[in-house]
């Protein structure tokens, strides 16, 4: 609701009736400066003055005049159209208008007589919504059409945009005009008005901007189509896959102070950033410093997997940071488990290895001690070590057997043996 004061007046003293008059017209100025209101929602229709005696709202559109509501002596009347949904606001001390829900043919002037004598009036605006949404920092288009001259002349173009009342852009006779957090970021392009295209752009989107827009065409009275743009900003989203010891970077977005949250199994604070300070909790403060309107968090452990908020000092959140981060614990954990595996495999091999070892060695002492136990046939005949030969192939009783001398000779005796043949020689 627009109010209005004009300084340094002062109503008393010989020129007070005029000045009551100023203000009363300056009253009226205000009231006359239009409001709008979502279909479905609540609209207050005020009226500031006082009355006493029988009271009349009426609706007058472009073609018809309806009565909204009739109160006479504490007994109030809705007109036909308004059963049920019109009330007087309660809470204002004066016969201001309560609308609720509001339907999309509501739109018109609101004037409010006190027995048939005028006492106010209130232009409402209906629309119905068009959502745009947008992730913070990038551009954004919001849509507006009208009918427009395809001839028209740069300097004869009347554009106005405004956001919950206030001026986002406005271009007047060519010139643009741009309200103070939108300069040198909102537009409107000239050539496309002459196509019929009003939308408005606005770069490098801030969570401030959030809001309904709205679009007029010439005057504040003749709207462009849709009539209103929501645009919903959407936090930034990251997916951000970091190692044991590494550094991370917390985008701000230009928020300023700005406050940085971790979500683990439950949200804790971590820290409150405000220019270049950072106020942080203690298992944070010694890891964490400001860069170029960023958070940087060093030193990464497996404890900071999870999701690190940003969030606006209006505590809209500006960002959403996944953060996973590969442990360097775990992987010795997985090359202490191979070396062991590595180890007990080795063991078994070694032990399998030792016993076949030693079995191999008890084998060869077996036989040899077998060995040593069998009786030697040294100096007896085949006959004789031989019992199972057939008897067709033994040798007769009265041959002689030649006695087999045993071959174990040292060399003494080898050395003696060939003295010998020499003297013989």
């Amino acid at each position: 609701m627009p109010f209005c004061h004009v300084p340094g007046m002062n109503p008393s003293g010989t020129h007070g009736y005029c000045l009551l008059l100023l203000f009363a017209l300056v009253g009226i100025l205000c009231e006359e400066a239009p409001d709008a209101v979502k279909v479905r929602d609540t609209a207050i229709i005020p009226c500031n003055k006082t009355c006493n005696g029988k009271l009349l709202w009426v609706l007058k559109t472009k073609n018809e005049n309806l009565d909204v509501l009739k109160c006479e002596q504490g007994t109030c009347t809705e007109g036909d159209g308004f059963k049920n949904r019109v009330s007087i606001f309660e809470n204002s001390g004066n016969p201001s208008l309560k609308l609720y829900p509001v339907l999309y043919n509501d739109e018109g002037w609101y004037m409010v007589y006190c027995d048939s004598k005028f006492l106010c009036k209130f232009h409402l605006e209906v629309f119905v919504p068009t959502t745009v949404n947008a992730t913070i920092r990038n551009n954004v288009t919001l849509p507006c059409y009208a009918r427009t001259e395809k001839r028209i002349a740069d300097d004869a173009v009347n554009v106005l945009w405004k956001k919950d009342d206030q001026t986002v852009l406005q271009v007047q006779k060519g010139i643009p005009k741009h309200g103070s957090s939108f300069t040198g970021r909102a537009s409107v392009s000239l050539h496309h008005y002459k196509d019929g295209d009003l939308s408005l752009t606005i770069s490098s989107v801030t969570m401030a901007d959030k809001g309904l827009y709205r679009c007029y065409h010439n005057t504040e009275e003749e709207h462009g189509h849709p009539g209103a743009v929501t645009l919903n900003v959407i936090a930034h989203q990251k997916v951000c896959a970091k190692k044991f010891g590494d550094n991370l970077t917390l985008d701000l977005f230009g928020s300023d102070p700005a406050t940085v949250t971790f979500t683990g199994s439950t949200e804790t604070w971590v820290c409150n950033v405000s220019g270049n300070h950072a106020e942080c909790s203690p298992e944070y403060t010694n890891r964490v410093s400001v860069v170029n309107n960023s958070l940087v968090l060093g030193m990464l452990t497996t404890s900071d997997r999870g999701t690190f908020t940003v969030k606006d000092k209006m505590g809209e959140v500006i960002s959403i940071n996944t953060v996973t981060v590969e442990g360097v614990t775990q992987r010795h954990h997985y090359v202490a488990l191979s070396v062991l595996i590595w180890f007990v495999l080795s063991c078994i091999c070694l032990l399998i290895w030792c016993h076949r070892k030693s079995q191999a060695n008890a084998n060869e002492s077996t036989g040899l001690t077998e060995l040593l136990r069998e009786p030697a046939f040294i100096g007896f005949s085949q006959q004789e070590t031989s019992p199972n030969i057939p008897e067709e192939s033994e040798v007769s009783e009265h041959t002689p057997v030649e006695e087999t001398m045993p071959m174990m000779v040292t060399p003494m005796m080898d050395k003696q043996d060939n003295t010998e043949e020499e003297e013989s020689i």
